[in-house]
C-alpha cells in the first residue's frame, strides 16, 4: 500500500514537473554522454523552437544537436562547453541555429555539468530559449544608431546634449569649423561657465520650456566671437531621460545675405517706383507741355505786336515768364525719371563743380567752410551739363541746409581705375536716421517743413545719375553728417562730334504741322503765319502720310512724337521713305532715349523741345536754310 502511494506521488510529481517545463518559453535538455554529447532528454518546447520533434534527436549521436548550430559558431560552442565542464563552471552563450523551416533563429543557452563524489561528469543539463526577436531588435537598433551617427556626422551644425539643470553632457563640433573648440572644454560644465550670462540664461529658460511642453523650442541669439559679431539659430528638443538636444547653426552669412537681398529688393522697388512715376510724369509732361506750348506760341507771337511798355505787352511778358517757369518745372519733374540725358557731349566734371562753387560762394556759402579736392587730369564723362549741374547744386544746397549754424562742405573728385570716376559731396551736418535714409530717394519724401521742400530733390539727383549710366550711394548717421558718392563711367576716346548748325537765313517755308492736340495746331499755325510761313495742320501721322503720298508740297515737317496710332516714332521712318530729304523737327516734351535714337537714326531730323517760344522755333526754321 505504501509503495503504491509512493509511486502515485512520484507520477504526480513528474506530471507537475512536465507541465511546469512545458510552460517554459524554451526547452530543457540533458546529455548523458559527455563524449558524444548524446541527448538523453529534450522537453516538448524543442519542437516549437526548432521545428523538429524531440524524439528525432534524443539517444541518437549522429543527429547531434550541435549540427543545427550555424557552422561558424559550432566549434566555439563545443569548446566553451568543454571548458565549462572541465572547470565545473556554468555555460552561457547566444548562438544561431538553422530551424527545420530553413530560417535562422537565435537562441540563448545556459547549463552546467553534474558530477559524482569523485568529480567525474555524470551528465550536463540546461535551458534554451528563443531570443530571435530580441536579436532582431538589437540589430535594428544598431543599424538605426549607425544611420543616426552618419546623419549627425554629416550635419555641419554644432550639437549639445544638456541635462535638465543645464549641464553639458555631450558635444558634437566639426573640427574643420572656424569656431571649433575641443569638446572636453564643455563636457560636464554648466552652460553658465561656457556662454555669456544672457545666452546661458536664455538657454536655461528654453530647457525649462521644452521640459514643460515636451516640444521643440527654437531660439536665436548673437555672440561676439573672435572679434566678430555672429548670429546663431538654435533648436532645443527633449530626448527623454531628462536630457535635451540643442542643434546650433551659424546663420551669420545667411543673415548678411538676407540683408543684401533686402537692400537689392529696396533698390528694385525704388527702380519700379521711378518707372511708374516716369510713365505718370511723361503723360503729365506731354499734356502740360501742349498747354504751355500753346500759351508760349500765342504770347510770343502777339507780344511783338504791342507797343513797347504798354500794359498789354507787360501782361504778355508775365504770361511768357510764367509759361517758361512751368516748362522748367516740368523738366525738373522729368529729370528724376529720365533714362538718358537730354543731350550727350564731353563733360569735365571738375569744371562743372568749379562753376557751381563760384555760384554758391556768391550766395549761400558764407556760413560754411568749403573744402575743394579735385583730382588732376580727371577724364571726361558723357552727358548733359545742365542736368549734372542741377544735381550737384541740389546736393550742395541740401548739405548747407543740414548745417544751419556752421560746418564744412567737402567736394571731391577722384579716378576709380581706368573706367570710372567718383564725385563726393560731404557735409558735417545733422545727418539722417536709418529710417529717414531708407526713404531719402523716394519721390515726394521730405523732412523739411511744409512749403520748404517738394521731396523731389534727391529723387531728381538719383534719376540724373542713373540717366548718365552712373551709381549713387548715400552714407549718413545722426550727428555724423552725410556723404553722397556718385560714380560715372569714363567717356572713351572717339566721342561723337556734334553737328554744326547751318548758316541762318530766311525764306518763307511751307510747313506741315502734325500734332493730335488742337491747342498746339491752332497756336502753332498762328505763330508760323506771324513768322511769315504757311502751315498745313494734320491731327495724325496717318493723315500726314496720305497727304504726302498725294503730292502735298512741304519744305519742313513739325512732327509730334507722342500721338495715338502710329505716333511720331512710327510715322518718321515712313515719312523718310516717302521724302528722304524733307527736314523734320521732332517735337517732344520728353527728350528720352527713344527721341534721341530717332534723331540719330534718321538724317535731317532735329529735336524740338516743348514748350518752345516763337524765337526758339524761328531759330530752328532759320537753321534749315
Amino acid at each position: 500500500m505504501e509503495n503504491e502511494q509512493a509511486e502515485s506521488a512520484l507520477r504526480e510529481s513528474e506530471r507537475m514537473l512536465g507541465q511546469l517545463i512545458g510552460n517554459l518559453p524554451g526547452f530543457v535538455f540533458r546529455s548523458f554522454d559527455s563524449g558524444q554529447w548524446t541527448l538523453g532528454y529534450l522537453s516538448e518546447g524543442f519542437r516549437e523552437i526548432t521545428g523538429y520533434g524531440p524524439e528525432q534527436f534524443t539517444g541518437i549521436p549522429h543527429l547531434s544537436y550541435n549540427n543545427l548550430i550555424l557552422e561558424g559558431h559550432r566549434e566555439a560552442i563545443r569548446s566553451k562547453w568543454e571548458w565549462a565542464v572541465a572547470e565545473h563552471s556554468v555555460f552561457e552563450e547566444e548562438y544561431p541555429i538553422r530551424a527545420a523551416s530553413g530560417e535562422t533563429r537565435w537562441l540563448w543557452e545556459r547549463g552546467r555539468g553534474t558530477y559524482d563524489r569523485e568529480g567525474r561528469l555524470l551528465f550536463v543539463e540546461g535551458f534554451v530559449t528563443d531570443i530571435t526577436e530580441r536579436k532582431l531588435a538589437e540589430e535594428a537598433l544598431r543599424e538605426s544608431q549607425k544611420r543616426n551617427k552618419a546623419l549627425l556626422d554629416a550635419n555641419p551644425d554644432m550639437m549639445f546634449v544638456f541635462s535638465a539643470d543645464g549641464r553639458i553632457l555631450d558635444v558634437k563640433v566639426d573640427p574643420a569649423d572656424d569656431l571649433f573648440v575641443a569638446p572636453e572644454l564643455f563636457l560636464g560644465k554648466p552652460v553658465g561657465e561656457v556662454l555669456p550670462a544672457p545666452i546661458a540664461s536664455l538657454t536655461l529658460d528654453r530647457i525649462q520650456e521644452a521640459q514643460r511642453t515636451g516640444r521643440l523650442v527654437p531660439f536665436n541669439y548673437t555672440l561676439d566671437l573672435h572679434g566678430r559679431q555672429m548670429d546663431f539659430e538654435s533648436r532645443l528638443v527633449p530626448c527623454g531621460n531628462g536630457t535635451f538636444l540643442a542643434i546650433v547653426r551659424d546663420i551669420t552669412e545667411r543673415k548678411r545675405a538676407e540683408e543684401e537681398r533686402r537692400r537689392l529688393q529696396a533698390r528694385l522697388n525704388q527702380a519700379q517706383k521711378m518707372e511708374s512715376l516716369g510713365s505718370l510724369a511723361g503723360g503729365v509732361a506731354h499734356d502740360m507741355n501742349n498747354v504751355l506750348g500753346a500759351i508760349l506760341a500765342l504770347a510770343t507771337t502777339y507780344i511783338e505786336t504791342q507797343p513797347a511798355g504798354s500794359p498789354v505787352q507787360r501782361a504778355f511778358g508775365t504770361i511768357i515768364k510764367a509759361a517758361e517757369r512751368g516748362g522748367k518745372m516740368l523738366k525738373g519733374l522729368l529729370n528724376f525719371v529720365r533714362q538718358t540725358p537730354a543731350e550727350e557731349r564731353e563733360l569735365d566734371l571738375n569744371a562743372i563743380l568749379q562753376d557751381e562753387v563760384h555760384l554758391l560762394e556768391r550766395t549761400t556759402l558764407a556760413k560754411v567752410r568749403l573744402e575743394l579736392d579735385l583730382a588732376e587730369g580727371l577724364p571726361p564723362i558723357r552727358g548733359d551739363a545742365g542736368d549734372l549741374a542741377n544735381a550737384l547744386m541740389n546736393l550742395c544746397l541740401n548739405a548747407v541746409d543740414a548745417m544751419p549754424e556752421h560746418g564744412t562742405l567737402s567736394l571731391r573728385t577722384r579716378c576709380l581705375g581706368l573706367d570710372w570716376i567718383e564725385v563726393q559731396v560731404e557735409d558735417t551736418g545733422c545727418g539722417m536716421a536709418k529710417e529717414v535714409l531708407e526713404q531719402a530717394l523716394n519721390p515726394f519724401f521730405t523732412t523739411k517743413p511744409e512749403g520748404k521742400g517738394t521731396g523731389l530733390g534727391l529723387s531728381m539727383v538719383y534719376g540724373t545719375v542713373k540717366a548718365h549710366r552712373g551709381q549713387m550711394e548715400i552714407q549718413s548717421e545722426p550727428g555724423q553728417g552725410t556723404l553722397v558718392r556718385m560714380r560715372f563711367p569714363v567717356w572713351e576716346a572717339g566721342a561723337r562730334v556734334e553737328p554744326s548748325a547751318p548758316e541762318a537765313g530766311f525764306r518763307a517755308l511751307s510747313v506741315l504741322l502734325v500734332d493730335d492736340d488742337e491747342l498746339i495746331r491752332s497756336s502753332l499755325q498762328a505763330l508760323l503765319e506771324a513768322l511769315g510761313h504757311s502751315a498745313r495742320a494734320m491731327a495724325s501721322g496717318e493723315d500726314a502720310l496720305l497727304s504726302l503720298e498725294a503730292g502735298l508740297p512741304a519744305d519742313v515737317v513739325i512732327l509730334d512724337l507722342n500721338m495715338p496710332g502710329l505716333g511720331g516714332a512710327g510715322t518718321l521712318p515712313r515719312l523718310r521713305a516717302l521724302r528722304p530729304e524733307l527736314p523734320v523737327l521732332l517735337a517732344t516734351g520728353r527728350a528720352d532715349r527713344t527721341a534721341l535714337d530717332l534723331v540719330e537714326a534718321h538724317p535731317q531730323v532735329t529735336l524740338l523741345s516743348k514748350p518752345f517760344t516763337m524765337k526758339e522755333l524761328q531759330r530752328q526754321l532759320e537753321a534749315l536754310g
